[in-house]
């Protein structure tokens, strides 16, 4: 039985390192959506990523994108960096990527899950907006 549990933990902390290993990846990569809103328009519409009860984890941060943002958290956080620039024949293009993050373990990402989750929020409001 002890033989099963210790089976059964090393699987466990196996399986979130690789959880987290994928999650910090999907962070720091860099995603796209383009828009049909001009790029003021579309900078609103991303700000509201941000608000609500989130306005309380993040806050404004400086960086290489055109709206930076910063996950509040112990020992520093992430900031989410996104781009909006417009596109030729017309609208928006919205690029979003980790640009600043705090490592640990020399491999995991402090908060890489929160920027995918902002990430996927962005591009559900960017569709639902159109």
């Amino acid at each position: 039985m002890e033989g099963f549990l210790c089976f059964v933990g090393v699987t466990a902390l196996v399986s979130f390192v690789v959880w987290q290993l994928i999650e910090t990846r999907k962070a720091v990569a860099t995603t796209t959506t383009e828009t049909a809103y001009d790029p003021a328009q579309t900078a609103q519409i991303v700000r509201t990523a941000f608000g609500g009860p989130r306005a309380v984890l993040w806050t404004t941060a400086s960086g290489p994108g055109t709206i930076n943002m910063r996950r509040r958290g112990i020992h520093g956080g992430i900031t989410m960096s996104i781009t909006i620039a417009s596109r030729p024949g017309g609208g928006s293009r919205v690029a979003m990527w980790a640009s600043e993050t705090v490592i640990f373990f020399g491999f995991l990402v402090n908060f890489a899950g929160s920027v995918n989750g902002r990430k996927k929020a962005i591009g559900r409001l960017l569709e639902a907006a159109q």
